[in-house]
């Protein structure tokens, strides 16, 4: 391989780490926060049959309310992993939260209400 290829993989690897931490730098972290209830709640979509898993998480000064994945079954595990008290790290892009799961995970939710904490 001559010096020219060699810079030019060089650029390429050098450009493909800046752009990866650009878009890491638009998706500011928040402050750890805690998850105050998981639960069920029927008719999001209109549909009164449907349920779908809904999210209460503390994070700093606000309580932000987000709807989860629609739950087809009711043997279906809609928690995804979390439970009351649990602390998590989230990412609020436009409407959707971002949970940082404990066990690694992510979990992709959409907020449905904001609420100053009391």
């Amino acid at each position: 391989m001559d010096s020219s290829a060699a810079r030019k993989i060089l650029m390429l690897v050098l450009f493909a780490a800046t752009l990866r931490t650009t878009v890491q730098a638009s998706k500011p972290a928040l402050p750890p926060g805690e998850v105050l209830s998981v639960t069920a709640e029927r008719g999001l979509d209109g549909v009164a049959t449907h349920r779908f898993a809904i999210f209460t998480v503390q994070i700093g000064d606000v309580i932000l309310t987000a709807s989860g994945k629609r739950i087809k079954h009711s043997t279906d595990n809609y928690q995804e992993g979390l439970n009351p008290g649990d602390k998590v790290r989230a990412v609020i892009n436009g409407n959707d939260l971002i949970l940082k799961k404990p066990n690694g995970g992510e979990l992709k939710t959409k907020i449905i209400k904001r609420a100053p904490a009391q």
